[in-house]
């Protein structure tokens, strides 16, 4: 493993603080698909002993994050065939989100999907990378908010990060920048008239544009990573 030395606050539950921990490790990539999670090697790292660490990583198994191999704990590998379902997923809860949202919101609600949208076209019209993804995690899980639905939105989460972990994200792609600007924007108006179907749609076709890009660029690292002509 990278991590030399696992710094984790004092207060607070230690199997929790870890798995936060290891879990940003693995969504950021400072933790490999592949990669062995050795317990004690971990416990060490953390000052604890292995109960919470063993606690930790079987949190991160159910989230899909690790899995149980001949080699012991590895950080999770996931192929084309197995993104593909995720994304298929996703797609059909983010549906579900929206069309919650678009019965239940409130006018606060609103407020903050409108400022996020704007924060966003902003970010896009600069091309401001991560101003982009950090906007994009905000109008998406102010979506959930408005569907009171705390389930769905945990879902949400759980699939969201196993997907962003893969890859970069699509909105480094300059083109998807301002088709995920309007699509934003559609998917306000139809929460704002509260037209449930729409909202659903319209959330449901933003998804499967992002997964198709999504797939495009694993085919082509795929591409790019496999063996070379002589």
């Amino acid at each position: 493993m990278p991590i030399n030395v696992i710094d984790l606050p004092e207060a607070g539950s230690r199997a929790e603080q870890l798995y936060a921990y290891l879990r940003r490790a693995i969504h950021e990539g400072e933790l490999r698909p592949n990669e062995r999670l050795v317990e004690t090697a971990i416990a060490e790292q953390a000052g604890m002993s292995r109960t919470p660490v063993r606690e930790a990583l079987r949190k991160l198994q159910v989230d899909g994050l690790v899995a149980v191999t001949g080699r012991g704990l590895v950080v999770g590998a996931i192929s084309i065939d197995e993104l593909v379902e995720l994304c298929a997923v996703r797609e059909t809860l983010e549906g579900m989100a929206a069309g919650l949202a678009a019965r239940s919101r409130t006018e606060m609600d609103l407020i903050a999907l409108r400022h996020i949208a704007e924060e966003f076209r902003s970010a896009a019209s600069r091309g401001d990378v991560p101003d982009l993804v950090k906007f994009n995690h905000a109008f998406h899980e102010a979506i959930w908010q408005a569907a009171r639905n705390r389930y769905l939105a945990g879902q949400l989460h759980a699939l969201r990060g196993q997907i962003e972990r893969l890859q970069p994200t699509t909105l480094a792609v300059p083109e998807r920048q301002p088709i995920a600007t309007a699509e934003h924007q559609a998917i306000v108006a139809a929460i704002e008239e509260q037209q449930v179907e729409q909202a659903e749609r319209t959330t449901r076709n933003h998804f499967q544009g992002a997964m198709a890009l999504r797939l495009a660029m694993r085919h082509l690292a795929s591409a790019d990573s496999g063996p070379k002509p002589l």
